[in-house]
């Protein structure tokens, strides 16, 4: 049971403003290497998500305010390394591949639907505010241990 840390952070997409950056702790092994592979909230140690500079949506989010993570890859990710760009054998899509519709894994968190907490709408995207409007639409940039 390798317990890790990661950081990730989002950037806003064209037309939207804001960024968010969260902090997980969490048992890899877990993570799927099959499509649409999710986490329970329960089984996440730890998490904590910072969004700020959004039009709507900004504030600091715990675990109580998500039900689950959407964290798989089509190959291993080596934990020790940052994660976005690994590539499995196979002349797969890189982990965090913008735009491949779920098929270069996911990285995403689930609103629990109350309040304004960050929802995820495609692979590795937030939008803030609870998809609200106004929400913000913010992208993947970085995972890293």
């Amino acid at each position: 049971m390798p317990i890790r840390t990661l950081t990730a952070t989002w950037t806003a997409t064209d037309g939207s403003v804001g960024s968010a950056t969260a902090v997980v702790t969490l048992d890899t092994d877990l993570v799927k290497t099959t499509p649409g592979g999710a986490i329970p909230i329960a089984q996440i140690q730890d998490l904590s998500l910072t969004v700020q500079g959004a039009r709507a949506g900004n504030g600091t989010y715990r675990k109580a305010d998500f039900t689950e993570l959407r964290f798989y890859a089509g190959f291993p990710l080596d934990f020790s390394k940052p994660l976005l760009g690994q590539t499995g054998g196979d002349a797969s899509l890189a982990f965090g591949t913008p735009n491949a519709g779920g098929q270069a894994g996911d990285f995403n968190l689930v609103s629990s639907g109350s309040g304004a907490a960050p929802d995820g709408v495609s692979a590795f995207s937030i939008a803030t505010n609870g998809k609200a409007d106004p929400s913000d639409l913010l992208v993947i940039a970085s995972i890293n241990p």
